[in-house]
């Protein structure tokens, strides 16, 4: 393959004229022959260049991808409807009924279709595990934002609202359980107090 690295060298060159535009499928394109040509002549050197441009260009897809939104798909739809009926987004097929095989070819169809679209795919195990993390996360914030030094039977109240709002959050439970304590001495405290 004698004439490939200018041929490479030909198609960075529009890749980073693309990629200057903020033609950023263009330039994604431009990349992957770049490096299926590299890749072919054994040219690491070149193709560890490509790699930049490539990764921004897909940086920028998806942003703009994330920009529009996610979809979970749960509906077994072929990859023409999906792309037809979403043409810019993130894309999430629930498995089942999607597999592998319908990701890569929403995948290569958007791609063929200049769209803005990301897709993944998601098992149950994994959606169950990101709702749990999530769950977490949120907890964990909601919590930060309670101060410690209120007063024990107000903490009792924003715990209460907290744990009603996020739900299953172990720390909060706990919270809520020490704030009740510390509120109930200072309730017994006072009914001492009173009885002098």
């Amino acid at each position: 393959m004698p004439d490939a690295p200018n041929q490479i060298d030909a198609l960075m060159e529009q890749a980073g004229e693309a990629l200057a535009g903020m033609r950023y499928l263009e330039c994604e394109r431009f990349c992957q022959r770049a490096i299926a040509l590299a890749r072919r002549a054994n040219d690491m050197d070149r193709l560890s260049r490509i790699v930049m441009p490539l990764e921004e260009a897909r940086r920028q897809r998806r942003q703009t991808a994330e920009d529009a939104g996610v979809t979970i798909l749960t509906e077994k739809l072929s990859p023409d409807e999906i792309v037809q009926r979403h043409p810019r987004g993130c894309l999430m097929l629930l498995n089942p009924p999607f597999d592998a095989g319908d990701v890569a070819a929403v995948r290569e169809l958007a791609a063929r279709r200049g769209l803005f679209v990301e897709v993944l795919l998601m098992d149950q195990p994994r959606l169950k595990a990101a709702f749990l993390r999530a769950m977490e996360e949120q907890g964990d914030a909601a919590l930060a934002q309670i101060a410690r030094h209120d007063d024990p039977a107000q903490q009792v109240d924003a715990l209460l609202a907290l744990i009603d709002r996020i739900g299953d959050h172990e720390i909060a439970h706990q919270r809520l359980a020490d704030a009740a304590r510390a509120a109930a001495k200072g309730i017994n405290r006072g009914d001492a107090e009173t009885q002098m």
